[in-house]
């Protein structure tokens, strides 16, 4: 497989590329419908290889080829577009397999990434833009890296790296469409019980029932309450467009500032010219794309906040709600993410700027929606925490079990999945991802009961990236930033970072607004 990225060939020597299969592999071919080591010893490597084996049985879609649906492939459909619909087929011996790079890296782990005791300690904001993640990753080229990127190409790739000290690291790739953040991390989590058993460490049974995967695409179509030829629903389509999403239309070739780059990618899923011309698009707005330099240089910062911090912003944002907002109940994330988003606009010098049904825990798949929150600049640079805690946890609250089944409905009768974007990038955006409760710092290959030193998203250096993990059962928080670099030093030097953490929130109002909401 060709490389997306060059390593450092002084410390990087790969040792072993091969494709992994089920260690049991189907007779007959399933295709499903995807909603839309100074070295490290050879039995350890051999164990986690093995073991990857044995876990992919229960995730053999992962080793599957991922193709574009066809006009055959769906006629039978209750919505019998194919335009933009991937499937995956697997169980057949032309399956690509998982990628698997073995990597001997000619570095210590200090030497690369400090410890979890550092960055709780004096590191609370490590500047990780030096971190060389692509020497960590896969060097193989996934399908839908872009969308005209598919035939023949695996769906998953990961590499297992030997530090000279004696540590290792893995790592993990998947097309999107499979997988949302917390899809991986389930499977590493199996990955991680099977090699135990292997291993002979503990593993209680009741480890493979609770991580074992629910792959059924169809469990989101079911709640679109979709029927034979029938048009959408007109009530289920409002419902669905008055959620707080955007719509932005990346086929707008006449949008300010287009990006030229991005056709190539787009033609893949769009209708030939002459059906497009005549072809109605459901409502959108153009992409503001002159507020995303994509040649800024743009820095990546890891900032630590302990559970103590973390309490202390969650009491002073329920403390200061705003009248309107006093019913809701703030959560440690939504303080977190209102505090970094207030930070965020600082930064970017908005002051003073006046704007004119639930799934199983273990389903595997990508269900993932981008709900937004927008003030005037003024407010959203305002150190009033209650405001911005409260707009996030308000718009959370708007996604409830209706309006998202009506959301799916909307989404089954679209052109083209591909064409409407849920987020932006830039200057005026800010897109956010939480692995919290994802329990990623717990992954044990090993059995030794230790947390990992560190665990990164794999996210692009693009300004406006916000990532939020917890660190194990501390009750921290790890909140990766990717911003501009002129704005991302005004971040980590404006007093107001820490100062929600050292400032308790006025008692009396905290306990008014908990007996007002009936939680005193």
């Amino acid at each position: 497989m060709a490389p997306t990225s060059a390593a450092n060939p002084a410390v990087h020597h790969i040792e072993t590329n091969r494709r992994v299969f089920p260690e049991s592999r189907s007779s007959s071919p399933t295709t499903s419908k995807l909603s839309v080591m100074q070295t490290l010893p050879s039995d350890v490597c051999n164990t986690i290889s093995h073991a990857l084996s044995h876990t992919l049985v229960e995730y053999p879609h992962f080793v599957g080829q991922i193709q574009w649906a066809t006009d055959d492939l769906v006629k039978d459909d209750i919505i019998p577009w194919h335009l933009g619909r991937p499937v995956v087929v697997h169980g057949t011996l032309d399956d690509p397999g998982v990628e698997l790079v073995v990597v001997n890296y000619d570095m210590n782990l200090d030497c690369i990434v400090p410890s979890r005791d550092q960055r709780a300690a004096r590191l609370k904001e490590w500047d990780a833009s030096c971190f060389p993640q692509s020497d960590f990753l896969p060097p193989t080229k996934i399908a839908l890296m872009s969308l005209d990127a598919i035939e023949g190409l695996p769906a998953m790739a990961v590499q297992l790296t030997a530090f000279k000290c004696g540590g290792f690291g893995i790592s993990a790739k998947i097309s999107h469409p499979l997988a949302d953040a917390i899809t991986p991390t389930n499977f590493m989590h199996l990955w991680a019980v099977r090699s135990r058993i292997i291993l002979g460490k503990d593993a209680e049974p009741s480890e493979l029932k609770v991580l074992e995967p629910v792959f059924n695409p169809s469990l989101l179509d079911q709640v679109a309450g979709l029927c034979h030829g029938s048009p959408p629903d007109p009530e289920k389509i409002a419902k669905a467009r008055s959620l707080p999403m955007h719509r932005f239309d990346w086929w707008e070739e006449e949008a300010p500032g287009y990006q030229i780059a991005v056709k190539p990618n787009s033609q893949a899923t769009m209708p030939p010219p002459d059906e497009l011309s005549r072809t109605e698009l459901s409502p959108s707005t153009p992409p503001p794309w002159k507020t995303w330099d994509m040649g800024a240089a743009v820095d990546h910062a890891q900032i630590r906040f302990s559970a103590g911090e973390l309490a202390r912003m969650k009491d002073a944002a329920q403390a200061n709600l705003p009248e309107n907002l006093k019913s809701l109940r703030v959560s440690r994330l939504d303080a977190t993410l209102g505090h970094i988003w207030t930070l965020i606009n600082r930064a970017r010098g908005y002051q003073g700027h006046r704007g004119v049904p639930p799934l199983p825990a273990n389903f595997v798949g990508s269900p993932l929606l981008l709900g937004y929150v927008e003030k005037a600049g003024d407010e959203a640079a305002s150190e009033d925490l209650g405001s911005a805690a409260g707009a996030i946890r308000h718009m959370m609250s708007l996604f409830t079990p209706d309006a998202v089944a009506a959301y799916i409905h909307d989404a089954a009768h679209e052109v083209g999945p591909q064409r409407l974007w849920q987020a932006f990038v830039g200057s005026q955006h800010t897109l956010v991802t939480s692995w919290v409760e994802a329990k990623t710092y717990e992954v044990d290959f090993l059995g030794t009961g230790d947390l990992a030193r560190y665990v990164q998203g794999v996210m692009p250096k693009i300004d406006g990236l916000v990532q939020v993990m917890e660190i194990a059962n501390t009750g921290d928080f790890d909140v990766s930033l990717c911003m501009e670099h002129d704005a991302m030093e005004r971040l980590l030097n404006d007093s107001l970072l820490r100062q929600r953490m050292s400032v308790k929130a006025d008692p009396q109002k905290l306990i008014q607004n908990f007996m007002s909401n009936g939680l005193f």
